[in-house]
């Protein structure tokens, strides 16, 4: 092997796509070296990673038999999609006084809420009048991917100036104002705090190190590997080292073997175009290029097969042709295949199955190597996840957001309670979380959670902690622990700032307020809270963050939650314990130059892998184009070089999209992941048909209860039967059907006092009277303006109709209760009514009233005593029920709407000789429904009736409806009456 720092300066080399690349260079290096007369420690090599650092320090090792070895000097590249886009540690001669010469940088997180104090500030004045810190925060992140796509392409910011507003439109000439933040106020910002940007500091060291290394070329051999040199610095670095007397420089992948009109053809999408631009930066051809000695000219057909299907589309006509050679050398065909498995999972929980049972194959063979390469991290915590089935540990190269730690997801859920602390949802789910303790054993905590869950059910309180309070003593839910942790609640609540207090004073009340909730009854808040992977990254995440705090003005108090979690959102909590050597799940990025026995690809989507071309929201294509920017499908580009790298592997496992037919078939894998969870049969429960003993049965019913007994008997069985009582939502907002109790106090009050004179005056007093009872009714200065016009609108017509009413008789009976008896079998059964109102007529008969906030029922449900309250609140006041009123015949009834009544909207309701006949068939019909469940054979069937289903059942879940619907069934058990 002719040693490769022994040809002529400048020394390009590549390594194919699918040899191990790190191993490859080592063997390689360690051999030309020892010829050169160089030792390994002698040498200087930059590689793409730190991962890939570390990885060629073992491939040497490897090389070396095992043997102790001095390694060379290994350092790490940044690359165009890494953070860090330049030297990633200083490892070159000389770093330490270039930086010394250079301004500071700015550090990243100021730079980060510079940016978003201008942007909240220009959006005051250009945009829509509000400033919104969080979505500002966001924005800044985009602004500064644009700052380092300037700076490292470098592109001075003055030319945004260059581009001509009135050949674009409107709103992209309204952004360069915007822009203006990059053009003149960051770089003025920086000149006066004598600072310089992160990236244009580490261009500017790149270039330092480049014009010192050409004015002294180092003796001792000094490599570039596995880089795509996608920044003009690191190209620029690329080419000077190649000329250096022991340089080279070592690309991955390049296709030496494309046709001069393929390699023409090559577009940014396409695997080879940074490689390509590459080239064109380093002022070479091709030819100039030569393959790596380790390695050449040993057939890797899998490699041929991924660049034919990979061709541009420019040069793609020849593919029939291509077909029909690989139909004639199909043993060829079959050996670039062998190896390659493709599994289709249906979904995303069956395809982190199936890699998961993979990674366990390969882990049942010694030696054997696996890891995961995917963009997705949703399915690579899936897969992590997954291993914990068989306790094996893997270990994901992202690390886990911050965010979404135990220690980040409590940290939340505390400034949204203090943001609003009565809100019910907030405090349970607070309270609910591991580390919320509120000085309380773990016991205690779990009773004061449960009673808390329980007696905040319904509207949601107002006043903070003194709101929660009234409601739960409402409820009767205090307890001793309860009491414990509202003390505790009131403490943490006493250090939130006032509404004016700056941003930075809040965050501290903050964290000072979760390190109080977590304090439990034997140890500290702060030690529970800041310990273990995600606490200590936590603590040094938040501590970072301070020295920028002061930057956040003019924040809404209610904005605190919101802000706090943008700012935490790029924290990554690496993980401590120790996982499985011979599985990694890694992104692309880190898996670039990597190898392993089976190498998995997963998240091979449209829009996962590669990820849709990005749309920049501050500049046009157009725009970016005349900048010189590169075009959002260069990433697309290098997404498919690495594809290509990866696919090319002697062992490949392909997730989620199809690429051959006579790719072998992974469909053991994806029906075993099925078989991991599946039952090993499904007997679909029928619809329950519960009969109880007539003696169980309940013997009296409400109005009400009669037509859910009509519509859905499993209900009323549910609820009078087993005495189950459906639960109110948790911190239920002012809807409809509380504003309809509100008006049925209001209107029980104005009817039992006499009518005034005026129109005006009684306008005036239902007003008053709403005024009186909002607050006790849960109408709080939210919702009121809300509900406001609608309630005026109802006064007026309230007084009109009610002046009305009283001109044919007088209020006997308001939100009176009513009960009639009747013998069903031998059986006592009871029928009650709470009547909203009955007026006794001038005529000596009765006339019943049902308020309504909703749509009240129709005619056509009256007549077909599916909705019978009315007609059978009649029977109970003919017979004598109400106290008030005797046995009196009823001329008629009514439902009236409260609120949002149309214009044209119909009486609903009877009078005269059709209200006897309504009340007539409803006692017929009650007799039939209650003879019909006298019947100790009869079962209480889940709403049997098909034009009056829903799917908003309070016990349907009991029935199991939904499950049944999901499997197509269908409720055959009959209906009966």
């Amino acid at each position: 092997m002719t040693g490769v720092l022994a040809s002529p300066a400048p020394r390009f080399y590549s390594i194919a796509a699918g040899r191990p690349f790190l191993r490859d260079l080592a063997q390689g290096l360690a051999a030309s070296l020892t010829e050169s007369g160089f030792t390994l420690p002698d040498a200087t090599i930059y590689l793409p990673t730190r991962r890939a650092a570390r990885a060629l320090a073992e491939a040497f090792l490897e090389t070396a038999g095992g043997a102790a070895t001095l390694t060379p000097h290994i350092c790490a590249l940044g690359d165009i999609d890494e953070d860090e886009l330049a030297l990633e540690e200083p490892g070159l001669e000389g770093v330490l006084e270039d930086e010394l010469a250079l301004d500071p940088a700015a550090p990243m997180a100021e730079r980060r809420l510079v940016l978003a104090r201008w942007i909240a500030e220009k959006d005051k004045t250009w945009f829509d009048g509000q400033r919104r810190w969080a979505g500002a925060i966001s924005a800044a992140d985009e602004l500064g991917r644009l700052l380092d796509s300037l700076y490292t392409e470098e592109i001075p910011a003055e030319r945004l100036e260059e581009i001509v507003p009135g050949e674009l439109a409107v709103h992209w000439a309204q952004s360069l104002e915007f822009l203006k933040i990059v053009t003149e106020s960051w770089p003025a910002h920086l000149a006066a705090q004598k600072l310089t940007d992160p990236a244009a500091r580490r261009i500017t060291l790149i270039d330092l190190q480049t014009k010192r290394w050409a004015a002294s070329p180092p003796q001792k051999p000094v490599i570039i590997a596995g880089s795509t040199g996608s920044t003009p610095a690191v190209a620029r670095l690329m080419k000077e080292v190649a000329s250096f007397p022991s340089g080279a420089v070592v690309f991955p992948g390049l296709d030496l073997g494309a046709s001069a009109r393929v390699w023409a053809a090559i577009d940014d999408p396409h695997p080879q175009s940074g490689l390509k631009a590459l080239l064109s930066s380093l002022e070479i051809e091709r030819e100039t290029v030569k393959p790596w000695p380790v390695g050449e000219g040993v057939e890797n057909s899998r490699e041929g097969l991924i660049t034919v299907a990979l061709r541009p589309a420019g040069a793609s006509d020849d593919w029939r042709q291509w077909a029909e050679d690989a139909k004639a050398a199909r043993e060829d065909t079959a050996a670039a295949l062998h190896g390659l498995s493709l599994i289709e999972a249906k979904d995303e929980e069956r395809e982190a199955a199936a890699i998961a049972l993979k990674f366990r194959e390969a882990i049942e063979t010694p030696e054997r190597t696996a890891m995961l390469v995917t963009p997705d991290r949703d399915l690579a915590r899936r897969v992590s996840m997954k291993m914990r089935r068989w306790g094996v540990a893997v270990d994901d190269s992202a690390g886990a957001p911050f965010a979404n730690t135990p220690c980040g997801i409590y940290l939340r859920l505390v400034a949204r309670w203090l943001c609003d602390p009565s809100d019910p949802v907030r405090l349970t789910a607070m309270m609910d979380h591991g580390l919320f303790a509120g000085g309380l054993s773990g016991a205690d905590g779990a009773k004061a959670l449960r009673r808390m869950d329980k007696g905040l059910r319904g509207l949601k309180p107002q006043s903070g902690v003194e709101g929660v309070r009234r409601k739960l003593e409402k409820s009767n839910a205090l307890s001793e622990e309860i009491e414990s942790t509202l003390a505790v609640l009131e403490k943490a609540c006493a250090l939130w700032p006032g509404v004016e207090a700056p941003f930075a004073e809040r965050f501290e009340a903050h964290l000072a307020a979760a390190e109080m909730l977590a304090a439990s009854d034997d140890e500290s808040g702060a030690r529970r809270l800041w310990r273990g992977e995600d606490g200590e990254t936590g603590a040094d995440l938040l501590n970072g963050l301070r020295a920028g705090l002061s930057l956040i003005v003019h924040d809404e108090a209610v904005e605190y939650a919101d802000i706090f979690a943008r700012l935490i959102a790029g924290g990554t909590v690496r993980r401590w314990a120790p996982a499985h050597p011979r599985l990694s799940i890694l992104g692309p990025l880190e898996a670039r130059l990597q190898t392993a026995d089976l190498v998995i690809l997963g998240g091979l989507n449209e829009g996962i892998w590669p990820r849709d071309a990005a749309i920049d929201p501050f500049l046009s294509r157009p725009m970016r184009e005349k900048l010189g920017l590169p075009s959002p499908e260069r990433r697309i580009g290098l997404a498919a070089h690495d594809f290509a790298q990866l696919a090319a592997a002697p062992a490949d496992i392909l997730k989620g999209a199809g690429l051959l037919d006579r790719v072998d078939s992974g469909r053991a894998a994806d029906e075993l992941a099925a078989m991991l969870d599946a039952p090993r049969a499904v007997n679909a429960a029928p619809a329950p048909q519960p009969a109880p003993p007539v003696e169980a049965r309940p013997q009296s019913l409400s109005v009400t209860q009669i037509g859910t007994l009509l519509r859905d008997p499993y209900a009323v069985y549910a609820s009078k039967i087993l005495r189950l009582r459906k639960l109110d939502p948790l911190g239920e907002d002012f809807d409809q059907r509380y504003l309809g109790i509100l008006f049925h106090k209001v209107l029980e009050d104005y009817v039992a006092e006499p009518l005034a004179a005026s129109e005006e005056e009684r306008v005036a007093r239902f007003a008053a009277l709403y005024e009186k009872h909002a607050e006790e009714h849960g109408l709080g200065p939210v919702h009121e303006g809300f509900w406001r016009a609608r309630s005026e609108e109802a006064f007026k017509f309230l007084s009109e109709w009610d002046a009305a009413r009283r001109a044919q008789g007088q209020p006997l009976v308001i939100e009176g209760a009513g009960e009639a008896s009747f013998s069903i079998d031998g059986r006592s059964f009871t029928l009650t009514a709470r009547a909203d109102r009955i007026d006794r007529l001038d005529s000596g008969a009765a006339f019943i009233i049902d308020y309504k906030t909703g749509t009240p029922p129709s005619l056509d449900q009256i007549k077909t005593s599916f909705s019978p309250q009315l007609p059978l609140t009649g029977l109970i006041a003919e017979s004598g029920g109400f106290a008030d009123l005797g046995e009196t015949p009823v001329a008629g009834f009514e439902y009236v709407r409260v609120i949002s009544r149309k214009g044209n909207e119909k009486f609903a309701g009877a009078e005269g000789d059709d209200a006897m006949k309504y009340i007539d068939e409803a006692e017929q019909g009650l007799m039939k429904i209650l003879r019909h469940f006298a019947d100790a054979g009869q079962p209480y069937l889940s709403q049997p009736r098909p034009q009056f289903m829903n799917e908003f059942g309070d016990y349907d879940h009991l029935a199991r409806r939904g499950e049944r619907n999901a499997q197509g069934a269908s409720d055959d058990a009959g209906g009966g009456e």
